[in-house]
């Protein structure tokens, strides 16, 4: 009996790990970038839940032209880290605050981030309602 019981929790976790497994690898496998129209666009949607229980979900989206200006590895890399510190800097108030990943936005965001990149720098537009506030800064600036 008890080794049954043993040989069931074993391949209760294989078949876990698996199943996580393989939506991992479904996710890997994924382009996080489109290209048309001569333009790069990125989305990703979050849903922080806040230890109060109170749940924002986060639209941040990503464009920049397809060619001339950024690649598309830096452009990955420039639109993850800033939609990782707008996170952070939502969730660094409140220690119980958990983020997870969405597939999609259900219903309407609370919060949609745009980021905008251009030839001679890159702007940051945050909406919140009815408040929109934008920080525009050229490359020499954002590098210095």
């Amino acid at each position: 009996m008890k080794k049954q019981f043993a040989i069931l929790v074993v391949a209760t976790i294989l078949l876990t790990f698996n199943a996580k497994a393989q939506d991992y690898q479904a996710r890997l496998l994924k382009d996080m970038v489109k290209t048309t129209a001569g333009k790069m666009t990125v989305d990703d949607f979050t849903l922080i839940t806040l230890s109060n229980g109170n749940t924002l979900q986060i639209k941040s989206h990503g464009e920049a032209p397809a060619a001339g200006v950024i690649s598309r590895d830096n452009f990955v890399a420039l639109f993850s880290q800033l939609v990782a510190q707008n996170n952070d800097e939502i969730t660094k108030a409140d220690e119980g605050a958990t983020t997870k990943d969405l597939d999609e936005i259900i219903g309407n965001p609370d919060v949609i981030i745009n980021i905008f990149i251009a030839k001679t720098g890159i702007q940051m537009e945050v909406k919140h309602g009815e408040e929109v506030n934008r920080t525009t800064m050229k490359w020499e600036e954002l590098f210095k």
